[in-house]
Formats: C-alpha cells, structure tokens, sequence
C-alpha cells in the first residue's frame, strides 16, 4: 500500500489530488491542513492531521507516526504582493519549510514532490521550458527558486513541478483567478486585468493527475505543467465571463503599470511541459476545457 502525505492538504493541488486518490482502495492518505478539513468518505484509508506548517516539530512528529512512502508539499506563500512585504513569511513557507522536508525525506528514504512556479523566470522571453535559466524579478519568484535549491542540495529523491495560474474547483485556501472573475462579474463589478501579462493557465485537475503518475512511475527531476492555451491575462478573464454566462463587457483591458502592483511581474512567463507530456503520454487541457471541468464540479457541488 502507498502511504502519501498531502502537505497544505486544503489548498487546490492539494484538493484534486485528494479527489484522486480517494478512489484507489490501496493508497493511504495523511492530509496535513491547518484549516479544517471537510473530506468525502472514498475508498481510500484517510487521516487528518490540524497542524500549522509553522510547527516544523508537530509537522515531523506527525510524518514519523504516519511513515509515508511519499510526500507531496502543496504548502507555499503564493501572495506575490504579500512576498514583498512579509520576507520572513515568504522564507519560512518557500524555503525553509520544504527544506526541512527534503531533509526529512532524505533520512527516512522518502520521496519528496514539491511545486514551484513560472515566476523563477524573468518573463523576457517566455513560454520557458525546463532547460532555461532562472532570473527571478520578484521575492515571491526569489524563494521559490530558492526553495527548489534547497530540495535539490539535501539530497533526496524528489520530483519539482513548476506550474502556473493554477485553477480549480475545491479547496479551503484563498480563491483563484477564476473565482475572482465569477465573484466580480456576479456583482456586475468592472474587472481591471492586464492585457500585457501572459501565461497558460493550468487546471489543478491536471496537475494532480500528472502528479500521481510522476509517483506511480517513480520519475524524479524538474518538470514544467502549463495548460494548452498561452494568452494574456484579460483574455483568460474573457473566457472564464463566456463559460459562466456571465458578462465579458465587465472585463477592462489595462497594462500592467496601469495597476500599481507592489511586486514587478513577468510579463511574458508561463510554461513549456513537453517534457512531461511526452514522458507521461497525456496532454493537458486548454482554458475552455479546463474551464467546463471547473464549472461541472462547481454545479456538481452545488446540488
């Protein structure tokens, strides 16, 4: 039997991924939240574990009683803004934390899968696939890249995912780029989002299950996972307003020095995953597939 830890077990990764392996009967799960967690019943064996990935003692106590064969890190400081501001936060959740479960997995001989971002780029001359060197232009991009670093000198057998623009259904943690959008758009809010920042947005539901054949396979290394489509961030904005019915003319094209950002941001970053789609033989969703999937969930949720 697989026993997996999901860290930051209330996140959208994290949500997914718990969709996932709550259908297989012989995986054991350890989801480790420090939000309460409402979880369906599947047939998977299922524990939670109410820690705070600021406890790295009670985070290890748990690890050690669970004895897992994997660990899969879902927990990171993704506020880019907040990154400038709260350094120490930053540091603590995208480079200590997952150095100190490198170190952990590398004592007990324990798989680590880690995710990091298109934001250890500097955006000049993106998509970017995994071959091409990072110059991160903010702090959020900084510890991320940091934190992958810190992985990669412990050691331990890992498998870092870079990704971006994650959406998905499901989840306790701050809302996404897609629940933003429905909730102004609901409220007949103009939506002001940049014409000049591109990226393929990525839809969790792949993410989670290009995870688990990574673990399945045993593959280790650096991998990138984008979705199919690479556009600006006002059109990603325009397709979530024509997939929900609701109305695209809320959606404001603005540049980016036009919204005052405290963090610089790469503008033209997102990912290139041939790499991984070759290895593991999938291909991963555009926007307006991924988007379906989203609104099935949420309407499926609803009922």
């Amino acid at each position: 039997m697989q026993r997996i830890v999901i860290a930051g077990a209330g996140g959208k990764i994290a949500s997914a991924l718990i969709e996932h392996y709550r259908r297989q009967s012989r995986i054991a799960l350890l989801l480790v939240s420090s939000k309460e967690l409402s979880v369906h019943t599947g047939v998977a064996h299922i524990e939670i574990a109410n820690i705070s990935p600021l406890d790295f003692d009670g985070y290890k106590a748990a690890l050690k009683a669970f004895k897992p064969n994997v660990i899969i890190n879902t927990i990171g400081y993704t506020d880019v803004d907040g990154c400038e501001t709260d350094r120490a936060l930053a540091q603590l959740l995208n480079v200590r934390f997952p150095e100190m479960l490198a170190r952990f997995a590398r004592t007990f001989d324990i798989h680590l899968v880690h995710y990091s971002t298109d934001y250890v780029f500097d955006g000049s001359a993106g998509p970017y696939d995994e071959t091409q060197i990072p110059n991160p232009i903010n702090y959020y991009g900084k510890s991320k890249l940091a934190g992958e670093n810190a992985i990669r000198s412990s050691g331990c057998s890992a498998t870092i995912i870079r990704t971006n623009v994650v959406y998905g259904f499901g989840g306790a943690s701050k809302s996404d780029f897609v629940e933003w959008v429905i909730r102004l758009a609901s409220a007949n809010i103009p939506i002001r989002t940049a014409m000049d920042q591109f990226s393929n947005p990525t839809y969790s539901g792949d993410i989670a299950l290009a995870t688990a054949q990574f673990v399945e396979r045993r593959r280790s290394g650096l991998y990138h996972i984008g979705g199919a489509d690479y556009c600006s961030r006002y059109d990603f904005a325009l397709a979530i307003t024509r997939a929900f019915d609701l109305r695209p003319d809320l959606v404001e094209p603005v540049t980016t020095h036009e919204l005052e950002q405290k963090a610089p941001r790469p503008l033209r970053a997102g990912l290139i995953s041939l790499l991984a789609e070759a290895e593991l033989g999938i291909r991963f969703s555009g926007i307006n597939e991924g988007l379906a999937a989203y609104r099935r969930e949420m309407e499926s949720n609803h009922r």
